[in-house]
């Protein structure tokens, strides 16, 4: 089951497949929520290399990011008439998020040994200018699978899907900001 479902997502997070041809289910829902929320403190544990941040705060944190994918979702599906796509345009957003995190995961674990190990200037500059389209590239991706869900489930152009898209990301930022 775990790999069907693990494929299905794959293809949306490949833009292949809807929202709408995903599973509805609030379990499978909090299933994810739960281990984006979980994967998202152990990121930021794994990248926090000056020790800033206590278990406490990441745990809030990684809980308030959560919280405003699911209702910055809601409002939007709700003000466009689509509440009743909300289960799974959520659970799309946040697998495919996971996929792009899981991704981004040999990245963050360079992110300390680069901090903290000297590297020679040719090789530093290379690393350093790899690491970076590496992470613009993911970080697109993630923003464009965003945009892609909304355009989707909302039955919109990807102008406005774009902008929706914004928004959540706007919306993400202003939370964690607090937190951090």
């Amino acid at each position: 089951m775990w790999a069907t479902l693990i494929k299905k997502y794959w293809q949306v997070s490949l833009f292949k497949e809807t929202p709408a041809n995903t599973l509805y289910s609030p379990l499978l829902l909090l299933a994810i929520s739960l281990f984006y929320w979980l994967l998202i403190v152990v990121q930021w544990f794994i990248t926090d290399i000056k020790q800033e941040i206590t278990l406490g705060v990441a745990l809030v944190a990684a809980a308030a990011l959560v919280m405003s994918y699911i209702g910055y979702t809601y409002a939007l599906l709700t003000v466009c008439r689509q509440r009743y796509r909300v289960i799974q345009t959520l659970t799309c957003l946040l697998a495919a998020h996971i996929i792009v995190h899981i991704w981004a995961l040999p990245l963050l674990l360079v992110v300390p040994l680069l901090a903290t190990q000297p590297v020679p200037q040719p090789m530093g500059s290379l690393f350093g200018i790899l690491y970076l389209i590496l992470t613009l590239m993911l970080t697109v991706w993630q923003f464009m699978l965003s945009a892609y869900i909304y355009k989707k489930a909302l039955e919109i152009d990807y102008l406005p899907a774009i902008l929706a898209s914004l928004g959540l990301l706007a919306t993400n930022i202003l939370i964690v900001s607090f937190w951090r």
